[in-house]
């Protein structure tokens, strides 16, 4: 055996030793009171979930929404204290048949029927389900930079035309607030369209939130408050619903759009043909 051959052996024999030898390892006692190693994880970041749900309503079915990136409008200033009437002490109507898959409805001879006149503020009831109505009043003004924002502003001019908004705020004994914005379009049509916009985007604050009286005892809460929206349609009308906490907290928001429901539908339902 040459001198090379005898060291090639030797290294051959050194890397089965080493091997055989790596494999019997005991660890040693320092070894054993060592903390295991844990596997890394890749961590992720998560962003707050929306809560989307259907709002099951006359006419067209909304979204309902929780907080967003885009803050609401600034605050209107506070609303009239709501007159106490026989017509707005009414529960309502019963809901119409379902209609969330078809468009507005049209005469037998094809045409639609178009609004003549604002749907009246007789459509808010005084009491729904334990919460009561503490404000409302009539613009016929639609796209006023206290109701509206400039996009939803734009999408009105350009439709058929609005003959008015009903703006009603309501509470409920916890304090609660609940803001309803009902247009009166004057083609059903653009109800239903723009309720369809309003739902596409469901980040985006369109409607301004109305500051209620100080005689109704509820706060006016800052504009980074907790806020969810319902869309729907019956007929002419285009209902924006919005719900806040009484203290403007940002959870709970499934709790809060559960609240907001039972309002909007009495009111949609009341919306005539």
């Amino acid at each position: 055996m040459t001198e090379h051959e005898s060291s090639d052996a030797l290294w051959e024999e050194f890397v089965r030793e080493y091997e055989k030898n790596n494999a019997q390892h005991e660890p040693s006692a320092t070894e054993r009171a060592q903390p295991p190693q844990q596997p890394r994880r890749r961590r992720r970041s998560w962003l707050v979930p929306t809560v989307v749900a259907f709002v099951v309503a006359a006419g067209v079915v909304g979204y309902v929404i929780g907080p967003g990136a885009h803050q609401p409008p600034a605050a209107a200033p506070p609303v009239a204290s709501a007159p106490a009437s026989p017509t707005a002490a009414a529960t309502g109507s019963p809901a119409p048949a379902d209609a969330t898959t078809a468009t507005p409805s049209a005469s037998a001879s094809g045409a639609r029927t178009m609004a003549t006149a604002a749907i009246p503020l007789s459509v808010f009831p005084q009491q729904v389900q334990g919460y009561t109505l503490v404000a409302a009043k009539a613009d016929p003004v639609c796209t006023g930079a206290d109701t509206v924002a400039p996009a939803l502003a734009g999408k009105i001019t350009q439709s058929q035309g609005c003959l008015g908004v009903d703006l009603a705020i309501y509470r409920d004994a916890d304090g609660n607030q609940y803001n309803l914005a009902l247009f009166t379009m004057k083609d059903p049509l653009d109800a239903f369209h723009l309720v369809s916009w309003l739902a596409q985007d469901p980040m985006d604050y369109e409607v301004v939130v109305q500051l209620p009286p100080v005689e109704s005892g509820l706060r006016a809460l800052p504009a980074d408050s907790g806020l969810v929206q319902a869309f729907s349609s019956y007929g002419s009308g285009m209902l924006v619903g919005m719900a806040q906490w009484s203290d403007g907290r940002t959870a709970d928001f499934g709790k809060l759009v559960d609240q907001l429901s039972p309002l909007t539908k009495a009111v949609i339902t009341r919306v005539p043909v």
